[in-house]
C-alpha cells in the first residue's frame, strides 16, 4: 500500500478563509461540494489540494496557541513560494498577520510565519526545494 495524495481540510465559519487563499497563494477554486454538513471549498496548486469546510452549523470559534508550536495537533503548513516579498504584501492585504520573520535560515533560504484570518499558522518558504 502507497499513499497516493494528500489533502489538507480546514474548518472556518466562513468563506473569507478561502477567499484568502485564493488571493496570497494563486490557488485554483475547484468545484464546491456542497451537502448537509455544509460546504467543502477544494483548493488546488500543484501537488495539494487545501479543503475548506464551512459546516451548516457554524463551528465554535477556539482561540490558537499563542505560538504554533504550544500545543499538540496539526498546527501549521508549510508553502514553498518563489516570492517571500510578494507573499508578505498579499497576506497583509488580505487580512493575515506576520507572526515571525522573514528570517535567512540558510544561504538562499528565507521564511516568514503568518496568522490567515482564523488564526492558522502558515510557514511560507522561499529559495528552498
Amino acid at each position: 500500500m502507497t499513499v497516493s495524495r494528500v489533502e489538507v481540510g480546514l474548518v472556518s465559519t466562513n468563506e473569507a478563509l478561502v477567499d484568502f487563499f485564493i488571493t496570497v497563494f494563486d490557488l485554483k477554486r475547484l468545484p464546491v461540494i456542497t451537502s448537509g454538513a455544509g460546504v467543502l471549498h477544494p483548493l488546488q496548486a500543484p501537488g495539494v489540494t487545501i479543503k475548506v469546510m464551512v459546516p451548516a452549523q457554524p463551528p465554535t470559534v477556539t482561540e490558537p496557541p499563542a505560538v504554533f508550536i504550544g500545543a499538540t495537533g496539526i498546527r501549521y503548513l508549510t508553502m514553498y513560494v518563489d516570492d517571500l516579498g510578494k507573499i508578505t504584501d498579499r497576506v497583509l492585504a488580505a487580512g493575515g498577520r506576520l507572526v515571525m520573520g522573514p528570517l535567512d535560515v540558510a544561504p538562499g533560504v528565507r521564511l516568514a510565519v503568518f496568522g490567515d484570518p482564523d488564526g492558522n499558522a502558515l510557514e511560507v518558504v522561499e529559495g528552498a526545494s
